[in-house]
Order: structure tokens, then C-alpha cells, then sequence
């Protein structure tokens, strides 16, 4: 495939700090400033941060956590699992190579590791990281239009999952996590996150309750991080021992990186604030840092996914949505200052679902700034419209983002074989179809919205066959063995709904977080025999039956009643089948039948 870009190219002239700079190293050490500071930089505004952490420590139920030994197959396992195709680190280490010797190195990283956990103090040689710049758009002589590259030392980040590990099973073994963070934790995605705020919205919507929804971004939020709040919170918050609070705290501490251009390197620096991107304990430890925002606005409902935040807002009255929104609104971003994190005002908007149109008047503030009211709103990868049920925006995006995939496929088609391009659509045009389409998507071809989509698709399908534009594609998707839109929307609802109808020991509801997959079967419904009963069918509510003043004795949400409608209509067999791989492999081969004869 041809490529976009010609490599990665460092700035020649840099303006940094009212100077403008020409020398390489100098240009070098700019940028590792620049990503040094940025963090102290980003919260200069918020006043005596540091000393608001809380002098008694508040009181906590959780159980002590305390680091152990790991294994020398714990750390095999680790390793097995790196990734061939990264960088090498600052010590030019490459991934493959410490795979290739996982035999030799994982019984010799074992008592190190171990003994670092002893001594509660995490190696140094392990704290250096190496970045580089890569540009992102605008001006090209401004340090902060490049996005930073944090390159662990390979050693480290196996050291640092193992760590990750421990905490995590820690976590997830006493239900520690926040039931409203979606991010980075088993048993949950994206598209779970997007399911729980819709369905309150559409709730609340259809109880013609003014609501609104408010999307926060923070400016530099993982790099803002102060080292003493968050190791605070892991003592008296989460009940680390003292010998692991002062393990972390080493690991945090004396932390160096370099910035590599493709001109020259930087002087070493040490990081001050922040946690260290491209380890997976860096989410971990956000997760820890914001877990106790839920408690912030209690009349309210607060949803995260690592640092994206949406604060959803109910009341009775169009006045009263003001008055509560601003109040709530106030008291997350003084949560969020006394940790240190920055809300951009600039960036945060809000939506008006109901009324429609939005109620006159309506203004929130985050301290002298109004923020933006948007009708359409992007959110963990769609566009949350103001009428909720409405996904055009969000399938217009899709399409936008398909073009690149479909102008490379235009020329690699003339070189390569067709397995060869079915890989590649598997690669690049796959993810933005499937990417919470159980959101999105719809079982109706019909659909106005979804036509473009469709079409865009066919495209795609008559690239990878090498066929001309007008050629029916219903054979050539059928010998490739590819599901059409509304199949692949099938396709994912039913796997979406399928361990909460056959939960397993790995995908139970233990330790998910809020969710609204409830599902009963017909059979507990009725007392008497159904034929819905016998096959097995998820009961589907009819709010209609009920008198206004009778509450229904059984309900489901917006989206769940659209899967129930979706799982129902598959063949029995297939809803009693248990083991996950075997229902999405039987799953497939059923739509792709149907796919065939229809």
C-alpha cells in the first residue's frame, strides 16, 4: 500500500518560550522541556494544589494491598506476550529480541524483580524513558502541535505489567474499581460505557424530564498527576502497605527521559509531575486517582472512561436543570482541582435532550468561560446527537474515516492478491465498522441513514475482489466470507448480549461496572407454557399494556429491548449455545447462510 507520509521529520526551526531556536540539540532540549513542564505549566492556575491533600487520613474498609513475589512463569507469560513490532527502547533494545530470549532472561529478571520488591525501591536503570515528536497538525515550529512517544525500557514495562497484574487482581477480587469507570478493567468496553449513558438519557427523555448531558475534557490530564496526591490515595485510600506505598513512591521518584529527534538528542531530564505513559500502570493508577469522583455529585450521575468524563443531569423543571447543572458542574471542577486536574472550558460543550429545543436561557459556566451547547456531540468514538435514536453523524464520520483505507485499496489492488486485501480491510476498514455499531447500527437495510454506510462498504468489497464498480456484490461478499452492515450489527449485538445470558467464571457480572443488560427469560415471566417460553425467547416489556397508574413489574431499557428483538430472532440451538467461542463461530456460519439464501 502506498504510503500517506514519508517518515517522521523533526522541525528544523523551533520557536519556544518567545525564542526562536535553530540548533538541534538546542531544538531537542526544548521539546523535553516543553514535555517536562507541561504538566506544572497546565496547573498554574489552580491555587496551593499540593496542599490540599488531606491531613487525617480518611478511614477505608478496602483490605491491605502489599506487593509479592512474582514468578519465573508469571514473568515467560509476560514476555510471550510482547509485541515484535515496537521500537527499541533508550538502550536500543528490541522487543523481539527479549521474546526470542525468553527462555534465558525470564529465570534471570526473576530474583531482580523479587528483590526490588523486598527493598521497596524500583530500579533506576528502569526509570529512563526515551521520546520522540511526531507532529500533528498546524504550525510546525511550535512544540505543542507534536504528540509525544513515551518509549519504556522493554525490562520496565515487563517489570511494570507484572506489577499491574497484582494490583489489578487486587482490584478486581474486592470490587474496588468505581461502577461508573469503564476504562482499562475486565468485563467491560467502550461500547458498555455508550450503552449505560444512552439508556439513562433515553430514560429520562421519555420521562419528559429536562436533561442534559455535559462532556468534560481536561487539558494534560495524565500529565498533571501530582506524585504526592496519588500516592496519598494509595495509602489511605486504597490501603496499601507502607513498605508498597514506598515501592511507588521510588518509582515515581528521580523518573529521567530524553527526547530523541531525528536531528539530535536532549539533555536528560527529570519528570516531576505525572505518570509514566506507555506502562500499564499509568492507567491503573489514573483509574485509582479518579475513583472516588462518583461521590462528587450525588443528584447527579457521573460517567468516565479513564479521563473522558460525561456528567448527565435530570430535574423537574427547566429552572431547576439550570440551577442543578451549574451546582454540579461547580462541584466536579473543584474535585477536580483539588487533584490537580484542569478542565478545558474551551473543549467542554453540553447537550440539551430534552426539551427540544433547548430551554431560553440555558447557560453553564466553568469560572468566567460559557460553554459551548452542541447538538452533536463526539463521544468514545461517536456523535451523540440531540435526538438520541438518531445516528447520522456518527455514520458520516465512518465514511469520512474509510476514505484513506479506500483510496489505498484503489492502488494496491493492481499488485496484490485478493487474501492479501482481505487482510488489509480486516486491518484498516474492520475496526470503524464494528466500533460500537451495536450502538449505531441497525438489523433494517432500509434505514435512510445506514444506505451510505452500505454503499460505502460495497466499495470496499469490490476493491478487495478486483471487480468494476457496478458488479453485484451479494457473491463476492458470499466467496469471501465477509458479513454485510446489518449482519456485522447482528453479529456484535449478539456477542454483546451473550455472556450476560451465559455468564462463565471469566465473563460473569462480578466486578462490571453499571450496565443495563437485564434479561429475563419468558419462562420466569409466565406461570403457563409458551411457545415463546419453550424456545427459549428473552422477555421483551410492552410499556403499553400497563395503566398510567400501574408501575410494570418488569423492564428493560432502550437498547436492550432492540438486542432482545435481535437475539430473539436467531435459531434456538444457536441461543443455547454456552462457550463463547463456539457461539461466535456458529454465530457467523448461521449469518453468512443467511447472508447466502436471502
Amino acid at each position: 500500500m502506498p504510503k500517506t507520509t514519508t517518515g517522521r521529520s523533526s522541525p528544523t526551526t523551533l520557536t519556544y518560550e518567545d525564542e526562536t531556536l535553530t540548533d538541534p540539540t538546542d531544538i531537542a532540549n526544548a521539546f523535553n522541556d516543553h514535555y517536562i513542564t507541561i504538566g506544572q505549566k497546565t496547573t498554574n492556575d489552580i491555587p496551593n494544589v499540593d496542599d490540599q491533600i488531606e491531613n487525617d487520613p480518611p478511614q477505608t474498609d478496602h483490605p491491605p494491598f502489599e506487593l509479592h513475589h512474582t514468578s519465573t512463569q508469571q514473568i515467560t507469560d509476560v514476555m510471550k506476550r510482547l509485541n515484535r513490532n515496537k521500537a527499541s527502547d533508550i538502550y536500543k533494545i528490541k522487543p523481539t529480541i527479549l521474546r526470542d530470549l525468553t527462555p534465558i532472561l525470564a529465570p534471570i529478571l526473576t530474583p531482580t524483580f523479587n528483590d526490588a520488591i523486598d527493598r521497596h525501591e524500583y530500579p533506576d536503570s528502569l526509570k529512563v524513558t526515551k521520546l520522540i515528536e511526531l507532529y500533528k497538525k498546524k504550525n510546525k515550529t511550535l512544540p505543542e502541535n507534536y504528540r509525544p512517544i513515551s518509549l519504556l525500557p522493554i525490562i520496565a514495562k515487563i517489570f511494570d505489567t507484572i506489577l499491574n497484574d497484582q494490583i489489578m487482581t487486587h482490584l478486581t477480587t474486592h470490587d474496588i474499581i468505581s461502577p461508573t469507570q469503564y476504562a482499562f478493567r475486565p468485563n467491560s468496553s467502550t461500547t458498555l460505557a455508550l450503552q449505560t449513558i444512552i439508556n439513562m438519557i433515553h430514560k429520562q427523555k421519555g420521562k419528559r424530564k429536562p436533561t442534559l448531558a455535559i462532556y468534560i475534557d481536561l487539558s494534560k490530564a495524565y500529565d498533571t498527576i501530582s506524585h504526592n496526591t496519588l500516592l496519598h490515595k494509595l495509602k489511605h485510600e486504597f490501603n496499601f502497605t507502607d513498605g508498597t506505598t514506598l515501592f511507588f513512591r521510588s518509582y515515581l521518584t528521580n523518573r529521567q527521559q530524553t527526547t530523541y529527534t531525528t536531528h539530535a538528542n536532549s539533555d536528560p531530564g527529570t519528570i516531576t509531575h505525572g505518570i509514566p505513559q506507555g506502562s500499564t500502570l499509568s492507567t491503573t493508577f489514573f483509574l485509582l486517582y479518579i475513583n472516588n469522583i462518583i461521590h462528587t455529585v450525588p443528584r447527579s450521575k457521573v460517567y468516565t472512561y479513564a479521563d473522558d468524563t460525561t456528567l448527565i443531569i435530570t430535574a423537574d423543571t427547566p429552572e431547576d436543570l439550570q440551577r442543578l447543572a451549574q451546582s454540579e458542574l461547580n462541584s466536579l471542577i473543584t474535585y477536580f482541582h483539588s487533584n490537580n486536574l484542569v478542565p478545558n472550558p474551551t473543549k467542554t460543550n453540553y447537550t440539551t435532550f430534552f426539551p427540544n429545543p433547548s430551554p431560553p436561557g440555558l447557560s453553564l459556566q466553568i469560572n468566567d468561560t460559557t460553554l459551548a451547547q452542541n447538538t452533536k456531540a463526539p463521544l468514545l468514538g461517536i456523535i451523540i446527537q440531540q435526538q438520541i435514536h438518531k445516528h447520522t453523524h456518527t455514520v458520516t464520520n465512518i465514511i469520512r474515516k474509510l476514505q484513506p483505507t479506500i483510496q489505498k485499496l484503489k492502488y494496491a489492488k493492481r499488485f496484490l492478491t485478493t487474501n492479501t486485501l482481505k487482510q488489509l480491510y480486516y486491518t484498516h476498514a474492520y475496526p470503524h465498522l464494528i466500533g460500537s455499531i451495536a450502538i449505531w447500527g441497525t438489523d433494517n437495510p432500509n434505514k435512510e441513514y445506514i444506505k451510505p454506510l452500505i454503499r460505502t462498504q460495497k466499495k470496499l468489497i469490490r476493491m478487495i475482489a478486483n471487480k468494476p464498480p457496478l458488479t453485484h456484490t451479494k457473491p463476492l461478499m458470499n466467496e469471501l466470507e465477509l458479513l454485510n452492515i446489518t449482519n456485522l450489527y447482528i453479529y456484535r449485538v449478539s456477542k454483546e448480549m451473550h455472556p450476560f445470558i451465559h455468564p462463565t467464571d471469566k465473563h460473569n457480572n462480578k466486578n462490571r461496572p453499571e450496565h443495563n443488560h437485564s434479561y429475563r427469560p419468558v419462562s420466569q415471566i409466565h406461570h403457563h407454557a409458551t411457545r415463546l417460553a419453550a424456545n427459549n425467547h428473552q422477555f421483551i416489556p410492552n410499556p403499553h399494556q400497563y395503566k398510567q397508574n400501574a408501575e410494570p413489574t418488569h423492564t428493560a431499557e432502550y437498547l436492550s429491548q432492540r438486542y432482545t428483538e435481535v437475539w430473539n430472532a436467531l435459531p434456538p440451538e444457536l441461543r443455547n449455545t454456552a462457550a463463547p467461542n463456539s457461539f461466535a463461530t456458529a454465530l457467523k456460519k448461521h449469518l453468512l447462510l443467511q447472508q447466502r439464501m436471502s
